[in-house]
């Protein structure tokens, strides 16, 4: 009897049926284990059997869930080192803060669990997206608004906001509310572009220090923005912790595929799990969503073990759905792709290259031959020069991991079999190149 028929016949009790079973104090751990609990001669209906897969596609879908940021420091792996420098910088010694790093690397997962912390320091913590053409006031108004009406000062109305703040405005209105203690983190903060409004920004950061306010501000975007930010007001560098977010390590990757796993009552092959590290290169976004897509693969042909062919079918699912955004990548990494498996290689040099800041240095990667040379073109096409150096990087962030999938894709896709440990052995070679 199969594990979607022992959920089927659990679902199948009448409410009365499963509380009389928990009142005789029998333990019964999740259904899909307590084969003693199925007779071995009944056939589950089939609504039931759908309810079953549904409710551990539901499981997969919060185990695995790469659309939204988590919020509980138990979701966040491997950012501990991270989570130490928010933590010291800004609760231990006042400063404000700059986290900043590629798309997917779980920037705002990191600020969303920091908020947790400081609010159970006792801060107020107030979050906002930026948007693309704020000016200063309209980026800092919704803050004061929020400050206000969350502390206000005992037994006085709260004054107008000027219509046209500035930073010297913030910092006299933030001062009425005495040692009330506030975080206000401005995500997305990449979107802010205009110099003018940057360096307002910096200037309100240096005069909140110098007043020994107890406001700090916590920006997360890209390491462009933190060097906008010093270029309006240099003596910032002494106020303003910076918390990088690369890539998380193995293990890290392992422990979040592993627990998403449990949740959803899965488990996964040895290559399986490496196969999904590999091409991931320690992107949460990508592990999630590769392992996501897995499951759903594995649900649907109702097995309850992720092999590798269900990681190559969701990975095939992640790169059509990522096409559809990005069309004109696509179509030149399939040109690319499709120069032959002697070009392969190099292409898997660039993308891994282009995985770890702060990107592909000139020279790095030397096309062997005129061929290679039109590939590595096709490539540096998708590509775009980091701000203030000579690196080359994808300027679709999330996109060397897609361009990695259809790699492998490609070379396993016709042949992929039950031996699998051949493939692993091959991911562990090519790592080490």
């Amino acid at each position: 009897m199969n594990i979607f028929t022992r959920i089927a016949r659990w679902l199948g009790l009448s409410a009365g049926e499963r509380n009389a079973r928990q009142a005789k104090g029998k333990r019964h751990p999740a259904p899909m284990l307590d084969r003693a609990s199925a007779a071995p001669t009944a056939a589950p209906p089939a609504p039931a059997e759908v309810m079953a897969i549904d409710a551990m596609r539901s499981a997969v879908r919060k185990g695995f869930n790469s659309t939204q940021p988590v919020t509980a420091a138990r979701h966040l792996h491997g950012r501990q080192q991270e989570m130490d420098l928010l933590v010291e910088g800004v609760l231990d010694r006042g400063n404000h803060a700059m986290i900043f790093g590629g798309r997917g690397t779980g920037k705002t997962s990191l600020a969303r669990v920091f908020a947790n912390m400081a609010d159970n320091r006792g801060y107020l913590v107030f979050y906002m997206a930026c948007e693309p053409g704020q000016d200063f006031t309209s980026l800092i108004a919704p803050f004061l608004d929020a400050a206000r009406t969350n502390a206000p000062r005992a037994g006085q109305p709260p004054s107008a906001i000027p219509a046209c703040l500035t930073p010297r405005d913030v910092v006299e209105i933030l001062a009425d509310h005495g040692q009330r203690k506030f975080i206000f983190i401005l995500d997305e903060f990449d979107r802010v572009a205009d110099t003018d409004v940057l360096a307002e920004l910096a200037r309100l950061m240096k005069l909140l220090s110098d007043a020994a306010v107890p406001v700090h501000i916590v920006a997360v975007g890209i390491a462009s923005g933190l060097n906008q930010l010093i270029a309006g007001h240099e003596s910032l560098r002494r106020h303003i912790s910076a918390v990088p977010i690369l890539r998380i390590d193995s293990d890290a990757v392992y422990e979040l595929i592993d627990r998403g796993a449990a949740h959803a009552g899965l488990s996964f092959t040895d290559a399986a799990r490496e196969t999904i590290a590999h091409i991931a290169c320690g992107s949460p976004y990508h592990v999630r969503l590769f392992c996501a897509l897995a499951c759903f693969e594995a649900l649907r042909q109702r097995k309850t073990v992720v092999e590798l062919s269900s990681v190559l079918a969701g990975m095939v699912r992640s790169v059509d759905d990522w096409k559809i955004t990005n069309p004109s990548d696509a179509a030149l990494f399939h040109e690319a792709i499709g120069l032959g498996s002697d070009h392969w290689p190099m292409i898997e040099r660039v993308a891994r290259a282009a995985t770890i800041p702060p990107g592909i240095a000139p020279g790095d990667v030397e096309p062997q031959c005129d061929q290679a040379s039109l590939a590595m073109a096709l490539l540096t096409r998708t590509m775009h020069a980091r701000p203030g150096g000579r690196e080359m990087m994808f300027r679709d962030s999330l996109a060397p991991q897609f361009l990695l999938a259809m790699l492998f894709a490609s070379q396993h896709g016709d042949h992929l079999n039950n031996q699998v440990v051949s493939l692993v052995d091959a991911h562990r070679q090519s790592v080490a190149l």
